[in-house]
């Protein structure tokens, strides 16, 4: 739950500081998605968590790819929304690819610190020996 509500404040604070002051209208239909993103950072990092106890194989390029794809899903449903953002501002195509390019690499940056923050041991680890009590 920690790293939910650390993601969704620190995106919160990014978005804040990359807005017109004050935050246009469309600056409001962020926020469910924010919410959205949040929930499931937090059903992630249980996931992850999972796989790290479990040694599950390449969970780490699972955990990245996710990011990649969550980051895409997420940059075009920002895009398409058309309570978010200035409606008389409609960006060219090469700049959406490019907004689709820095979402992909923010998404896969987020799922690897989802990953690397979430409990159980790092992929691969073996457990500790316990001490045998005689």
């Amino acid at each position: 739950m920690v790293i939910a509500v650390a993601f969704a404040l620190a995106w919160l604070v990014v978005l804040l500081a990359a807005a017109d002051h004050p935050p246009p209208v469309g600056f409001l239909g962020l926020l469910p998605v924010l919410a959205a993103a949040s929930a499931l950072v937090y059903w992630r990092a249980i996931v992850y968590a999972s796989w790290k106890a479990r040694s599950q194989p390449r969970s780490a390029l699972r955990a990245i790819v996710e990011g990649v794809l969550g980051g895409l899903a997420f940059a075009a449903l920002i895009r398409l929304l058309p309570w978010v953002g200035e409606p008389s501002i409609r960006p060219s195509a090469a700049r959406f690819v490019v907004w689709l390019g820095v979402a992909t690499v923010i998404g896969s940056l987020s799922a690897i610190v989802v990953y690397l923050l979430s409990g159980g041991r790092p992929s691969g680890a073996q457990p500790a020996e316990r001490p045998s009590v005689d």
